[in-house]
């Protein structure tokens, strides 16, 4: 039986409602966001902004969602590795002092935003439309 590929789904080029602001609300503003197949975590930063990065670890694939969130960012339960907002690595406690391996890792991000209530998030390719657009 030959590996079927799976086909990644067409995602809107719109804004798409992924949660209410008060999900957020608590001592601990994490949680998990499955959307058109992909499986994501939202959260919120130290300074209050939105965070919406792929769900597991690029190290050894930790759920995101059981992260501290510290630092301005989601700190990975397994090893420690630091994520901000935009899904970049800012940090590798394992790694020697001078290392800047954690530079070239990156997860997969999405734009979000809050209106009237909402966490709209753009999963589409290219810029996002104007937040102007959201109802």
């Amino acid at each position: 039986m030959a590996n079927a590929q799976r086909e990644m789904p067409v995602l809107p080029e719109a804004w798409t409602w992924i949660a209410n602001s008060s999900d957020l609300d608590g001592p601990r503003p994490v949680i998990p966001i499955t959307i058109y197949g992909q499986r994501l975590v939202l959260f919120r930063d130290d300074e209050g902004k939105l965070g919406l990065i792929e769900r597991h670890c690029p190290h050894r694939g930790a759920d995101m969602c059981f992260g501290r969130r510290e630092d301005n960012g989601l700190r990975c339960p397994f090893h420690g590795w630091l994520f901000d907002r935009n899904g970049q690595c800012i940090e590798q406690p394992a790694e020697p002092a001078d290392s800047t391996l954690y530079k070239t890792i990156k997860l997969p991000s999405y734009p979000v935003v809050e209106k009237n209530g909402a966490v709209m998030a753009f999963l589409g390719s290219g810029e996002p439309p104007a937040e102007d657009n959201i109802a």
